[in-house]
């Protein structure tokens, strides 16, 4: 527990971001969840991180402990309630059913009123997303090179196109997704 350490700050934090320890999870993984570096609290999904001038590097906390640490009662839960939510999108999005065109090989699903194709790609092994004229053909900078990987992808893209236009996105910041 750090709440009793006086060389450790424990007002005047900025916040960096929020982690979502199960997002790349598959659904018959375990999460690998953290303990707070603040009270201890063990089993934490959603990870909040934060940086101070006084304090060398980022700390990794819960929710009620970034709350005391930025002295901000209401975005922390809001910043969690809002990547729950998203959670819980990503998981009826993968419950659906896509549909596959014979005469293109093409995977398409309805989705809110709106269509998304998968295909794959003409010049080798990989796959493609098509959404409202955006296309990705990459996950974390390398090739999509399987259906559930495209799968993943596809909610990324409808979600970041569609769902969060009010809402705080996910970015890739080189090796991991924060939500700030």
């Amino acid at each position: 527990m750090r709440w009793n350490k006086p060389d450790i700050p424990h007002k005047g934090w900025d916040y960096i971001g929020m982690e979502d320890l199960g997002e790349n999870v598959y659904p018959d993984e375990p999460i690998p969840y953290e303990q707070c570096e603040m009270c201890g609290k063990e089993k934490i999904r959603y990870v909040h991180l934060l940086k101070h001038p006084d304090y060398d590097g980022e700390i990794r906390v819960g929710c009620d402990c970034a709350s005391k640490m930025i002295c901000d009662y209401v975005t922390p839960q809001e910043r969690e309630r809002n990547l729950k939510n998203r959670v819980n999108r990503r998981k009826n999005f993968m419950k659906q059913e896509w549909y596959r065109k014979p005469e293109t090989g093409n995977f398409t699903l309805r989705y809110k009123g709106d269509y998304i194709t998968i295909m794959k790609s003409k010049y080798g092994s990989g796959w493609g997303i098509i959404f409202k004229g955006t296309q990705r053909w990459e996950y974390h900078g390398r090739k999509i090179t399987d259906f559930d990987t495209a799968r993943v992808v596809a909610f990324n893209l409808f979600d970041e196109l569609h769902e969060s236009r009010n809402q705080e996105q996910p970015y890739w910041d080189g090796n991991r997704w924060l939500y700030i």
